[in-house]
């Protein structure tokens, strides 16, 4: 079940007629993000950029690590899991609660692929890797789209893996677009810069697949993402020792910046289009990474993403992984529901439920905003058991025929917001606050027997003539 390392996956994805070999030179200004978007849209399968403009084909870039596929467009997301690649979303989503709830322990090793080349002091220079400018709208070569941040809490010893966005500065170090409420940024603003202190980072570029996906997984602090990396696995993750701080990463990356963060200093990062589908968090200073070491292996591979207008080429993984970690949370509340779903633009909660008494749904939805993944989520669609919350289809038709224009929608003043989202306004942009909404479409629990009925084959006639219509459906002459 366990990926070796990035290598290995790759293998699994030619293999699986996902791997693209682009052996045409391709300028890493624009026309590499270009391509990728491109394919990304038509469903192509992940890209391998061997010659890219002004670099030795040592240094390829590898691309849309994780996108739509055809006909199922989670089928590479499903790859990642070892999985059919027909599994749904929520057979998907299932399997990661069940593999999170497992988590695996990692072990430390001596040596590993990470160390082959190691680049110290003067010598480190950012620019001998491909670093794309993935469009003219981005305020810069982007280094740090698909990769994981790893950061130890100095007080309880937790170790937190993210991703968040970084913009190359220059040769030795880069801008970080680090929101507060963001686990990886509030260490770094509560337990560093708060101490006038630096905080040690590594970032680790090129993992096997699971280390991504358990960056990405949003889960509640003090949670160590690299068991949940171990349980997707199935595996342990191998850990080694950095060479210039304390902090243990993973043996496999293709590339591993180690660095620090200082207090107080701020460079400019952004604008960049994000996962909302637009361009909207204005350029801003922001934390600096400065690299003290570089390891790397021999010809390594630089993966990159392009987040953009849903679907882009990580939607589906962030989609699977959120929706699992939000799941966990809200059964070890003991809150009742059927299903969720995170949107693919991640902007969206979508729960289904009946309720239990009255009000109900307003627990639920504080629930879902008291959590890590649920902050940052501003729109909350709570629905009946009987909708499926990944077709939206069906979830439209609950939002136009069960949402009472006044009862049922619940605004949220001044919630917490993030810089990303394009609704709010400069000034809410400027304070991180903005505003957050519940649609409740349920029917109401005091309306018990007076609910409208379904009309649909599964509720509209009896059990014995839906099985009776099944068993014939070939003798009708369908397939």
């Amino acid at each position: 079940m366990a990926f070796a390392d990035l290598r290995e996956y790759m293998n699994r994805l030619e293999k699986a007629g996902e791997l693209k070999r682009i052996q045409t030179e391709v300028d890493w200004n624009l026309e590499l993000g270009a391509i990728m978007r491109r394919a990304n849209d038509l469903r192509e399968p992940a890209l391998l950029f061997e010659k890219i403009k002004g670099y030795a084909s040592d240094y390829p870039v590898f691309a849309n690590v994780v996108g739509a596929t055809k006909p199922n467009i989670y089928g590479r997301a499903c790859l990642t899991l070892d999985l059919p690649m027909d599994a749904r979303p929520l057979e998907i989503i299932d399997e990661v609660v069940r593999r999170f709830a497992n988590p695996i322990k990692p072990v430390l090793v001596n040596k590993g692929p990470c160390k082959e080349n190691i680049i110290k002091g003067d010598d480190v220079d950012l620019l001998k890797f491909p670093i794309p400018h993935l469009r003219a709208l981005d305020g810069n070569r982007y280094l740090g789209t698909w990769h994981t941040d790893i950061i130890r809490d100095p007080d309880s010893g937790w170790v937190n893996w993210g991703m968040y966005r970084h913009m190359l500065i220059d040769n030795k170090s880069f801008s970080w677009l680090a929101n507060p409420a963001q686990h990886g940024p509030g260490l770094y603003y509560q337990k560093y810069e708060a101490k006038g202190e630096a905080m040690p980072i590594a970032v680790a570029i090129g993992t096997d697949p699971a280390c991504a996906l358990a960056s990405i997984s949003l889960v509640t602090p003090y949670i160590n993402e690299v068991d949940l990396a171990g349980g997707l696995r199935g595996k342990p993750v191998e850990l080694i020792k950095c060479e210039t701080n304390d902090l243990e990463v993973p043996a496999t990356p293709e590339i591993l910046l180690e660095g620090e963060v200082l207090p107080h200093e701020r460079s400019s990062e952004g604008p960049f289009g994000e996962y909302t589908g637009y361009c909207s968090s204005d350029r801003a200073l922001r934390p600096v990474i400065r690299i003290k070491c570089i390891t790397h292996r021999n010809k390594p591979i630089l993966t990159v993403s392009t987040p953009g207008k849903p679907f882009d080429d990580t939607t589906f993984v962030y989609s699977v992984c959120g929706s699992a970690a939000l799941v966990m949370e809200l059964r070890k509340l003991g809150l009742p529901f059927k299903s969720l779903f995170l949107t693919p633009s991640m902007m969206a909660v979508i729960v289904s439920t009946t309720e239990t008494y009255p009000g109900y749904v307003h627990t639920l939805s504080s629930a879902i905003w008291g959590t890590k993944l649920g902050i940052y989520r501003p729109t909350i669609i709570v629905v009946g058991e009987d909708v499926d919350v990944t077709n939206m289809d069906e979830v439209m038709w609950a939002l136009t025929t069960r949402v009472h224009p006044v009862r049922d929608i619940h605004v949220i003043p001044r919630a917490p917001s993030s810089p990303l989202f394009p609704f709010v306004s400069p000034e809410e942009r400027a304070t991180l606050t903005g505003a957050a909404v519940c649609y409740d479409a349920t029917f109401p629990f005091e309306w018990k027997e007076k609910t409208p009925q379904v009309v649909d084959f599964q509720h509209a006639w009896p059990k014995e003539v839906q099985q009776l219509v099944m068993d014939r459906w070939q003798e009708y002459g369908f397939k």
